[in-house]
């Protein structure tokens, strides 16, 4: 299409960009054709509102073709940083093998077998199954790592619950180790596409680009057998002191992509439906060469993401900041917050008050509070040795006092999980700063939030 001549088109596409269309007559009524959507994309909402201005000033205001106006604005956009952006300009565009081959793909169900009765489990050798397929994405022909699972839905698990098994654990450990080793080298984005048990969030954890679906679901309650799962995470990637004690002691919390999206440990969410289109177009950004890669995805991430809904999380914020941000700091204890919470007369005070009467429950959550509280302290490879320790102390007796068991020496338990060998590199320790900042935020309160949370624990990217 023919640009216009700029001396004729800059003042009246000037004068549209500057329009004031929010006290605009009449246009809040092309709003609800604009947002008559579900699952539609950022992009192409922006899109549509565009459109609607450009006809509103055109039948109201004076005379705009809205195609020259966009050959006009693109004409003189500014040429892409990244030179492979033009690959994923254009969505509508059939994607080709080639241009997905910078991406190192694991789809989980071909490593989980359906099982025929009984529930399905995450063995040792399926674990290991796994982690082979991820080191071969090493090679530097791949720019990025994406998981997924091309079979999960309601039915069938993103990720199943972890055999119950010492040697499961520590299989699963170093599957976690190796995925924040290769995320220091090329972005490893996962698709979390359908529920994820308790015990085997810590592999979704393992990277800071999640995006999910809303299929996707995790519940910490009640889980007796792999009680400390992703313990690290839990006790130092949450913003709000008390939020992973309201967490690790809801009774029956279910965590879903809005809660996850809240609590800042994914990047984005997509409409199930939607998944395989948007995923491709997500990936193909990964054409974009090494350094831009993992901001090129990120990019794409905010293009192809909708609002997930409002956060049970969010809504409960005052109450996690009044009545267990305390017990994280040490100075309640969780039979004190019983007590308290003895004395209001509110639905969500009676949930927890259930924790009273299930002694087993009662344990899983007094050791989760202490091994919190102790995890605080902790660089990443320490709590992961106390994570693996406590655990398998747990399983041989829970009856064991929660102090007792946090306590315990832990540092043998790092070379068991790595059966005695050390890492190809080093496991990323956590920001010396964003260390500092954890143990006294007070210390800390004049500083830009933002800038802190650029130091993710364990450099997660």
């Amino acid at each position: 299409m023919e640009v216009p001549d700029k001396s004729v088109s800059d003042e009246i596409y000037s004068r549209f960009d500057a329009y004031d269309f929010a006290h605009a007559p009449g246009f809040n009524n092309l709003l609800a054709e604009v947002y008559n959507t579900d699952g539609v994309s950022k992009h192409e909402l922006d899109l549509r509102m565009e459109q609607a201005k450009a006809r509103y000033y055109n039948e109201h205001v004076e005379s705009l073709d809205y195609d020259e106006y966009r050959a006009y604005k693109e004409a003189r956009a500014p040429k892409p940083v990244c030179p492979y952006q033009h690959l994923w300009d254009h969505g509508e565009e059939k994607l080709t093998g080639k241009q997905l081959d910078s991406v190192w793909v694991v789809d989980l169900a071909d490593y989980l077998d359906q099982p025929a009765e009984g529930k399905e489990l995450l063995t040792v050798a399926t674990v290991s199954k796994i982690h082979d397929a991820i080191r071969q994405s090493y090679g530097e022909q791949y720019h990025a790592v994406a998981i997924i699972n091309s079979k999960a839905e309601d039915s069938r698990p993103f990720l199943p619950p972890l055999e119950r098994q010492q040697e499961a654990l520590a299989a699963l450990l170093r599957l976690q180790i190796e995925l924040r080793q290769l995320n220091q080298s090329k972005p490893v984005v996962i698709f979390a596409s359908g529920p994820v048990d308790a015990s085997t969030i810590g592999v979704v954890l393992s990277t800071a680009d999640v995006i999910t679906t809303d299929k996707f679901s995790v519940s910490l309650a009640p889980v007796q057998e792999f009680p400390l799962a992703a313990l690290y995470d839990w006790s130092s990637r949450l913003e709000y002191p008390g939020t992973a004690e309201f967490i690790a002691c809801h009774p029956d919390l279910v965590l879903r992509s809005s809660e996850w999206a809240d609590l800042g440990l994914g990047q984005g969410f997509i409409a199930h439906r939607h998944l395989a289109s948007s995923r491709d177009r997500i990936l193909l950004a990964a054409s974009c060469p090494p350094p831009s890669t993992r901001d090129a995805l990120r990019k794409a991430y905010v293009a192809e993401s909708v609002y997930p809904g409002p956060s049970k999380i969010s809504v409960w914020r005052p109450e996690i900041g009044k009545y267990f941000a305390p017990v994280a700091q040490g100075i309640k204890s969780l039979d004190g917050l019983i007590e308290e919470l003895q004395e209001l007369d509110t639905a969500w005070a009676r949930k927890y008050l259930a924790l009273a009467d299930d002694k087993a429950w009662l344990r899983v959550a007094g050791l989760r509070v202490a091994a919190l509280r102790s995890a605080r302290d902790m660089e990443y490879s320490r709590a992961l040795a106390m994570e693996f320790a406590v655990t398998n102390a747990w399983t041989r007796d829970s009856s064991v006092s929660a102090d007792v068991l946090v306590k315990s020496p832990v540092d043998d338990s790092l070379s068991e999980i790595l059966n005695g060998s050390k890492p190809t590199v080093d496991i990323p320790d956590e920001c010396p700063f964003a260390k500092m900042y954890r143990k006294n935020p007070e210390r800390f309160k004049n500083i830009d939030l933002q800038q802190i949370a650029k130091h993710r624990s364990v450099d997660l990217q």
